[in-house]
């Protein structure tokens, strides 16, 4: 075969393979030790207070620091990834983040707890968005959403681990244990994916000097390709302008293009999303005891949150196929404000709890995860790490306000109603913002822009 060759195309034309689900895989473990850490810390949460002697609420600045810590990674560290590529960036943050989180596990005072869930954060900031191009661009576009859909569960269900985790080992090893564990684990992912994960095809066809290599991964998906060794390779909209343009040249391309409106509102969405979610991961264990549960139903009931969230990502990304994301997400951002809501009313009832519960994070955690996926689509290869780290990264920036808005509503004594009615605003506002982006996606389109849901962008 000689002449230049799509790789976009190629990878279209194919079955899916054991080296791309091999892929999948990999991503969603990655994903897995991000849910754990965010669940684990809550459920950590009353016997570290306890060990540590501390007021109510206390731990709001712990929880905050950590929000910082991951929207700072993902700004800062996610960009690297389209200068370095995808994966190598990967295994750095992981190791990064393994090494804090053994050191979280020998805290004796809030203040190193802050300094250290921070450092630890900033490892863990760029994993959701760079597993999400990385899945993204390896998956033939005909099963794309499924395929992704498949790995953001992992998310959720390493959050359950997480819980049942802390359930298991707080009581007998202690509250750092849960911290050790969290250590161990990138570490051996890390080792893993040096091995066995690629670097992004799409990334590679940015440099010249790459043909060897992209030939030699488009051969492990399909052993019956044949290039000559010759060949080029190049993507479907082919534009090299971008390699090696720093930060400020990679942020500036969201807003070109008609791209403004529909950055700043894909934004929005991530940050009202984040508000909700990152309160009900930090606090909500220790709200369900405030309601009267006793501590062990309490942990248990709030792993619901997850178990919804694993739904909630799977179906939501078949749901978006069928009716677009814009849809979807606005119908169940709806919903998402009326459950959050709901958990305060219905009190210590376990029965009504657990569904209001599991809609909570059918809602929150499901559209987490399809905006990720949304994002994934909405930048050309030569921004996209730069465009999915930028939105979740400035949205967990400006979400800091959930976690520290709950310790100060705990401090305060409100009544846990008024906590949740509070809590459940942002999915209101949400819901507004995806309309809003519905239009501006439609006006760009009239413009003639290459917009996500007709995705030449995943090129």
């Amino acid at each position: 075969m000689s002449g230049p060759r799509n790789v976009a195309e190629i990878i279209d034309r194919q079955n899916v393979s054991g080296f791309q689900i091999r892929i999948l895989i990999l991503c969603a473990l990655a994903l897995m030790l991000d849910g754990f850490d965010n669940q684990a810390i809550a459920y950590v949460a009353p016997a570290l207070q306890a060990a540590l002697h501390l007021q109510r609420g206390a731990l709001g600045p712990v929880f905050t620091a950590s929000v910082v810590g991951v929207a700072l990674g993902s700004i800062v560290i996610g960009p690297f990834a389209d200068r370095f590529g995808r994966t190598k960036v990967l295994i750095f943050t992981l190791l990064f983040f393994g090494a804090f989180s053994a050191l979280v596990a020998m805290s004796a005072s809030v203040f190193e707890l802050m300094a250290l869930r921070f450092c630890a954060g900033l490892g863990l900031g760029a994993v959701i968005p760079l597993v999400i191009v990385l899945c993204s661009e390896y998956s033939p576009s005909r099963h794309r959403a499924k395929m992704v859909t498949l790995m953001l569960c992992g998310y959720a269900v390493g959050a359950i681990c997480g819980g049942f985790v802390a359930v298991y080992f707080v009581p007998r090893l202690g509250w750092a244990s849960v911290f050790y564990i969290g250590a161990v684990l990138p570490v051996l992912l890390a080792g893993a994916l040096l091995i066995w994960m690629p670097e992004s095809i799409r990334f590679l066809t940015l440099w010249p000097d790459a043909a060897g290599r992209i030939a030699a991964i488009l051969k492990k998906i399909n052993p019956k390709l044949v290039f000559e060794t010759n060949t080029r390779f190049y993507m479907t909209a082919p534009d090299q302008s971008m390699v090696g343009s720093g930060h400020a040249g990679q942020l500036k391309q969201l807003f070109a293009e008609n791209r403004t409106s529909v950055t700043l509102l894909l934004w929005t969405c991530l940050f009202m999303n984040l508000i909700g979610l990152n309160f009900l991961n930090n606090w909500l264990p220790t709200l369900v005891i405030h309601l009267g549960v006793p501590t062990p139903q309490a942990l248990k009931a709030a792993t619901a949150l997850q178990f919804g969230g694993i739904c909630g990502i799977a179906s939501m990304g078949f749901l978006a196929d069928r009716f677009g994301y814009y849809k979807v997400l606005a119908t169940v951002f709806l919903i998402g404000c009326a459950a959050v809501a709901l958990i305060g009313v219905v009190g210590a009832s376990l029965v009504a709890l657990i569904p209001a519960i599991a809609v909570a994070g059918f809602v929150v955690v499901g559209s987490q995860m399809t905006l990720g996926t949304l994002s994934a689509t909405l930048y050309p290869t030569r921004i996209r790490a730069t465009g999915s780290s930028w939105a979740f990264g400035v949205a967990r920036l400006l979400s800091i306000v959930g976690p520290l808005a709950g310790g100060v509503m705990l401090q305060a004594r409100w009544p846990l109603s008024d906590v949740f009615f509070v809590a459940a605003v942002p999915m209101l506002f949400a819901a507004i913002a995806v309309m809003l982006m519905s239009r501006a996606a439609r006006l760009r389109s009239g413009a003639g822009a290459v917009i996500a849901e007709t995705d030449a962008s995943l090129a």
